[in-house]
């Protein structure tokens, strides 16, 4: 999870870039709709942009189980 000022670390990276293929793999084979692909990474991305990063791993984390 996140490191204690908040940025993303090595590991969390490294979920982030799987999700992001996942999302993209998810849309491209039409397991979702480009709505949902878009709200999806949108809610990460403006997470990170607060400097939410516990709340954007969180969604990350629990998406790709949803999805699995």
């Amino acid at each position: 999870m996140p490191d204690r000022n908040g940025s993303l670390t090595p590991r969390d990276r490294k979920e982030m870039n799987a999700f992001l293929g996942r999302v993209l793999d998810s849309y491209k084979v039409r397991e979702i709709t480009k709505d949902e692909a878009v709200g999806t990474l949108a809610y990460v991305m403006t997470a990170l942009e607060t400097g939410n990063s516990s709340e954007a791993m969180n969604w990350i984390n629990q998406w790709c189980k949803r999805v699995a």
